[in-house]
């Protein structure tokens, strides 16, 4: 499993658009393959600070779904939006032993 933590500065008074389309990214990633598990954070001293966190069964399904033309479309409205975006992928270290 890996883990995609986008983290995004975001324009003033933009707060109701962003929250708008990333509900849509989030509607649109579950019923993607390998979607297991989403949020979204806001930054308690940045409030213009997001961080969304999204679960993926493996590198290659966030790929599929990074890569696809659905997600180019609302990655694309969402970018006027945003002055600053970040990614960033983990995965899952196995507890050795």
């Amino acid at each position: 499993m890996v883990k995609v933590m986008i983290k995004r500065q975001i324009k003033e008074n933009t707060e109701v658009k962003v929250h708008d389309s990333l509900v849509d990214h989030r509607a649109a990633a579950m019923r993607r393959p390998g979607y297991i598990s989403g949020e979204t954070l806001v930054n308690t001293a940045n409030p213009h600070e997001i961080l969304v966190i999204s679960t993926w069964l493996s590198l290659e399904h966030w790929k599929r779904w990074q890569a696809s033309k659905q997600r180019k479309e609302l990655t694309g409205s969402l970018r006027p939006l945003v002055a600053e975006e970040e990614v960033s992928i983990y995965y899952i270290a196995a507890r050795e032993g």
